[in-house]
């Protein structure tokens, strides 16, 4: 099984859009929603239904070289996307070598930042980029150093100065604007820039954030997120291109759903804000992601809270936002969507629990987090779904950063070869490891149980099923168990004795299988 890149190209589709998927920042914590400065400590992973974001302040995914492109494009076109007042230019130096900083700390396989007294060297593989410059010096870059470094980031950034008690948006690249203006807005105030925010001033929304951003600190970066809906993959939906987006409002309540479902995304901004150590300007970064509601229906957590959201927005939020006059529909389409996610579409997890009563594993919606107090881990990353290099990487990386940790790539538990592999790597685990397990259902049951038998207890066990369709059936006549496409209650041919069989909602966690008898026979309690 190939492990992808996080800018890896070429990737076939369905891995690209799981990765995606897994690293959305989906927006809502409630069912309602309204602004708020809703800031948080950086740096931190936050976990979502379908995976995590959030490790670093600059994140580089598969669609990097697009964004990069598209950002060229643009800039091309209309050099109002980029200004800097002439007193900000120390900042602009001060932003580039903090976003190199974090580029080289967060993927340091692709880039690289190298000091020699004056004399600093950039390295980007991505875009073959090696570059030497001095610090200050204007003449040592191709560009000013921001339109320098905004070329090789799929963050927007805006610096902003603070002087007089205020803040300023003095400097900046934006590409990728929801529907407003950088080049009308530089030079403005930050209580400028959102006064048509609706209720934020009334309620001192705006007000709070002012202070806060005022009193950040060097070295305590801080986000947010926002979000509003989008028709169509457009990164820039800018003032200046009104003409070529805003209709979209009118003709997207005409199409039919299947349309609508792939036309309507969720579009969110994750906003990092970080005081610049040498300049003491606060630089604004915006990334921007976006998810087609046809996508965003598969995970079903999603789906249930992103309709109750969407329905309970205020009005005059919703003619803000641009999304009056469809964000019913879009609701509703949600909605009618939930019967059609089936339960191999949607990434369930980890380690089962019995339920009295219920007899069948329950999978918590996220992967779990790595044990800190792991002494060691074991990772076992088994089947060619895209989910599961997604998930497998990021148990890797975190686990790595609190002790051994071995990785194991396998390609399913019905090979000898494969069951084999899995028995080494457990029988040299010692005492205090952790074992996480992702897989499909059958796989992830399968290596539970073989882990218990070499000893493993819950608390050292963690998984994550990234589908349901399979499942390990344990036979009452053959008495052996078997790999089945299925699910309790479903009649199938046991691939031992031929008999048809009933799956029964009920699991053995120590045996890793689901009882299965004769489909004619009566079956005692």
């Amino acid at each position: 099984m190939t492990i992808t890149s996080p800018a890896s190209t070429g990737s076939d589709p369905a891995t690209v859009e799981a990765e995606l998927v897994a690293g959305f920042p989906f927006p809502f914590v409630d069912d309602r929603y309204r602004y708020s400065t809703n800031v948080e400590p950086a740096h931190q992973p936050a976990a979502t239904a379908a995976g995590q974001w959030g490790d670093g302040v600059i994140d580089v995914d598969s669609e990097y070289r697009h964004e990069i492109a598209e950002r060229a494009t643009i800039l091309a076109a209309d050099t109002t996307r980029h200004a800097v007042l002439p007193h900000m230019r120390p900042a602009t130096w001060d932003a580039m070598v903090t976003i190199m900083t974090e580029l080289a700390t967060t993927y340091p396989d692709h880039f690289a930042l190298h000091r020699s007294g004056a004399d600093w060297r950039w390295e980007n593989s991505l875009l073959a980029i090696d570059q030497t410059f001095v610090y200050g010096d204007d003449t040592t870059l191709p560009t000013d150093p921001l339109d320098y470094i905004c070329g090789q980031i799929q963050e927007d950034v805006v610096l902003l100065d603070q002087r007089d008690g205020q803040l300023f948006a003095d400097a900046g690249v934006v590409t990728f604007a929801a529907d407003w203006s950088f080049g009308f807005d530089v030079g403005m105030s930050f209580l400028e820039i959102h006064g048509p925010v609706p209720r934020v001033r009334r309620e001192g929304v705006i007000t709070r954030a002012h202070e806060f951003i005022k009193r950040l600190q060097p070295h305590q970066p801080y986000r947010r997120t926002n979000w509003t809906l989008t028709i169509g993959r457009r990164l820039d939906v800018s003032t200046e291109r009104y003409p070529e987006w805003g209709p979209d409002r009118e003709t997207i309540q005409q199409v039919d759903d299947e349309t609508f479902g792939r036309l309507v995304h969720l579009r969110v901004e994750v906003q990092h804000l970080i005081r610049l150590p040498d300049s003491g300007a606060v630089m604004f970064l915006i990334r921007t992601y976006m998810l087609p509601l046809e996508t965003l229906a598969t995970i079903d957590p999603w789906r249930v809270r992103a309709a109750e959201v969407f329905d309970e927005l205020p009005d005059d939020m919703a003619d803000y936002k641009g999304v009056i006059k469809y964000r019913a529909r879009a609701a509703q389409w949600l909605r009618d969507a939930g019967p059609a996610v089936s339960a191999e579409s949607t990434p369930d997890a980890a380690v089962p629990d019995e339920r009295p009563g219920d007899g069948l594993p329950l999978w918590p919606a996220a992967p779990e987090a790595v044990d800190e107090s792991g002494a060691s881990f074991l990772i076992v990353a088994i089947g060619g779904e895209p989910m599961v290099g997604v998930v497998s990487r990021g148990w890797v990386s975190a686990a790595e950063a609190i002790g051994p940790t071995r990785l194991v790539v396998l390609d399913t538990l019905t090979s000898p070869a494969d069951r084999g592999a899995l028995a080494e790597a457990l029988a040299v685990t010692t005492t205090g490891a952790r074992v996480h397990v992702v897989g499909g259902q059958y796989d992830v049951m399968t290596a539970l149980s073989t882990a218990r038998d070499h000893g493993a207890l819950a608390a050292e066990l963690s998984a994550f099923v990234v589908h349901t369709r399979d499942l390990p059936l344990y036979c009452a006549h053959c008495r052996d168990t078997f790999r089945v496409d299925g699910a309790p209650g479903a009649v199938v041919d046991c691939p031992g004795c031929a008999r048809r069989v009933e799956i029964h909602a009920h699991h053995s966690a120590s045996r890793g299988g689901f009882l299965a008898s004769a489909s004619d026979a009566e079956v005692g309690e």
